[in-house]
């Protein structure tokens, strides 16, 4: 493997970092560097993106290893990367829970066979909840036990407890009235508020969803529930979830808690994997750039649904810190096909099912939301946001080069 591609294997893990061709002094945003195999690297990360606290302990981990991974010869690339991505999830989350990398690397074992096994032509749903704390009694595994197992712990409020060795402890039900408001903002999708409500500390959630899905999850003091790693379409990224909010926060020109809330409801988003576009406008020249002026609230244009469901529309939110008035609204409105349109100062939706003008410097894009967002990013007054159908997302940010004036447009893509 050479360098540059384990380079781009820690670029597209780690959601706050972009892989920069060389340094740049950038208007925006704060160059970060990895020594890999003794090469430098260097990435552009938020505003006030470091390499303090747990990531830093990733970093230097990759960093002590890159000669290793660097030297691996399997004779494939495809398995080389994912030896490697495997040795840095298994690592930060042992660095994020109290469970060593080598009993991470035995459960992402068992999560894999799970995710190849169905049942009645269906792929198995898993909720399970690791206590280090626990004694099991069965494998999850075993065979002679796996058409039963299969079945069980997979629906909205079910689950398994599991010790860490991942053998089956207790299997439970999450009552209504144990089900919290979430108090802050959070990386762990909405669906799975049940079983982060019931978490106690010291506690990691697995989940398995039912389109092969892998969200590792745990609660942390101050930053409340938060992902720590996902596994999709077979690839892994890890997560920092303070840092990723933070990424939003500084890549989107909106009110701090709008940003915010924005990172909370996009995992929503995702995991629904019905796609989306939000674009935020800073002002109101954008109406010159959708195309199907009609979609505006309030527009004179304006008719049908849109025109009477105006002031109940205009009640969502994203403002409050943590509370999204109307989230549900806002997830239906996201899956109509066209770009939500959101007033960056106070999250209220201004359109939904709007229709970008093509930008006469995009062309040759495959995909007509892809086109949406390049579109808005090139014009000056709008920011997008993309969630593909396949859950990635994508945050643009435009930047120059202030030493040669050169533009450069930023795409921050996880999933």
């Amino acid at each position: 493997m050479k360098e540059i591609e384990l380079a781009k294997i820690i670029e597209q893990m780690v959601p706050q970092l972009y892989l920069l061709d060389h340094p740049i002094r950038p208007n925006w945003g704060t160059l970060l560097d990895l020594i890999i195999n003794g090469r430098k690297f260097y990435y552009i990360t938020y505003n006030t993106g470091r390499k303090g606290g747990p990531i830093r302990d990733l970093f230097e981990f990759i960093e002590e290893n890159s000669r290793c991974f660097c030297e691996l010869d399997l004779n494939s690339g495809e398995l080389e990367r994912k030896c490697v991505e495997r040795e840095i999830a298994t690592k930060w989350l042992e660095i994020k829970t109290s469970i060593s990398q080598r009993e991470w690397g035995k459960i992402l074992d068992h999560i894999g066979k799970m995710q190849n096994r169905t049942y009645e032509n269906l792929p198995i749903v898993k909720n399970i909840i690791i206590d280090p704390e626990a004694t099991g009694y069965l494998d999850f595994s075993e065979a002679s036990e796996m058409k039963l197992i299969d079945v069980m712990g997979g629906s909205n409020y079910v689950y398994f407890i599991a010790d860490k060795e991942f053998r089956i402890a207790d299997y439970k039900e999450v009552s209504w009235n144990e089900i919290s408001d979430k108090p802050d903002y959070s990386s762990v999708p909405n669906f799975l508020r049940p079983f982060t409500s019931v978490m106690k500390a010291g506690q990691v959630g697995i989940a398995l969803t039912r389109t092969g899905d892998v969200i590792v999850y745990n609660e942390e003091p101050f930053n409340h529930d938060q992902m720590i790693i996902s596994i999709r379409k077979g690839d892994i990224t890890v997560y920092q979830g303070n840092m990723v909010k933070n990424l939003f926060r500084d890549v989107l020109k909106a009110a701090y808690n709008v940003a915010c809330n924005l990172f909370d409801i996009c995992w929503d988003i995702s995991y629904r994997r019905h796609g989306a576009l939000i674009v935020l406008v800073l002002d109101d020249d954008y109406e010159r750039h959708i195309v199907n002026r009609e979609s505006i609230l309030g527009h004179s244009e304006a008719m049908g649904i849109r025109k009477h469901l105006a002031a109940a529309i205009e009640r969502i939110s994203l403002l409050n810190r943590g509370q999204i008035a109307g989230r549900n609204t806002f997830l239906e409105l996201s899956s109509v096909d066209g770009a939500v349109i959101l007033e960056p100062h106070t999250g209220q939706v201004k359109a939904f099912g709007s229709i970008i003008e093509t930008a006469a410097s995009v062309h040759g894009i495959s995909g007509a939301r892809t086109t949406a967002a390049e579109s808005a990013i090139s014009y000056e007054n709008m920011q997008p946001i993309k969630i593909s159908s396949d859950g990635d997302i994508t945050l643009y940010r435009n930047i120059t080069d202030l030493d040669t004036g050169e533009e450069i447009t930023l795409k921050y893509k996880f999933y």
